[in-house]
């Protein structure tokens, strides 16, 4: 059966007790994104927190001023690491997915031909990590954005079978790109779905329902595939999570 979590970058900002108490109120999972308070340095608060707790756990790679396919050795270096410590943390709170970025484009690297295979070596250096930790690996598609790749289905699909990883597929950004079958349609190790509306113009993270995505036909699509390995909903707050999780429990029954 399908576990459902939630996510939201903003909780990062606010101490990890603090938060987990409010989500272990309304919901069964949580995707962490390591972030701030929720990150490398408060491991061990963070650890200690989720003993007391039943939540099931999942942890996104922190994603601010990281770029791992940077043109700038030092500055992939620097970012490699801090990816690697949050697959290192999520082993540490048994979360068994984390869930990173391809990385970004820059000015300068707009014009270089080479940034995927430095997304590449970025990537198998970090699911070599995951291995070591025991923990799945899973790459994200981006929306479309000037800084962005991996924002079509043959990127992402060049990517995660270069490097032997899974993926993670963001149903909002797949359908801001105007390839949601496409994108439904890649044969891939799936280890984890985002999942947030829009209305095909802009990266909102509405709550489900509120924009344009057919989730039902989404979700049969996965259902076709046997997916079983959980969604997490991304919302702006918790009240709009809390409406996505319950149109998603009607979807999925």
């Amino acid at each position: 059966m399908n576990r459902i979590f939630v996510s939201n970058p903003k909780f990062s900002l606010r101490p990890f007790e603090e938060v987990l108490e409010k989500v272990e109120e309304e919901f069964d999972g949580w995707e962490i994104i390591a972030e701030k308070y929720h990150g490398w340095r408060y491991k061990e608060k963070i650890r200690d927190a989720l003993s007391t707790t039943d939540l099931d756990i999942r942890v996104h790679a922190p994603l601010n001023d990281i770029n791992i396919a940077s043109i700038n050795p030092e500055i992939r270096e620097v970012s490699v690491e801090e990816v690697r410590r949050s697959i290192k943390m999520a082993s540490m709170i048994d979360a068994d997915v984390v869930t990173v970025h391809p990385g970004l484009y820059s000015p300068l690297s707009l014009y270089w031909d080479s940034v995927l295979d430095v997304s590449k070596a970025s990537l198998k250096e970090l699911k070599e990590a995951a291995e070591e930790y025991s923990v799945t690996l899973a790459v994200e598609n981006l929306p479309p954005m000037w800084i962005t790749f991996c924002r079509e289905p043959d990127e992402i699909e060049e990517l995660v079978i270069d490097v032997g990883s899974t993926f993670c597929l963001d149903i909002g950004h797949a359908y801001l790109a105007d390839n949601l079958e496409g994108f439904l349609e890649l044969e891939l190790p799936l280890a984890n779905v985002h999942l947030h509306d829009n209305r095909g113009e802009e990266d909102v993270h509405l709550p489900l329902g509120h924009g344009e995505i057919d989730m039902h036909s989404a979700l049969d699509a996965l259902d076709m595939k046997d997916y079983d390995k959980g969604f997490v909903i991304e919302g702006r707050d918790i009240e709009g999570l809390k409406e996505s999780r319950d149109l998603l429990i009607e979807i999925l029954s």
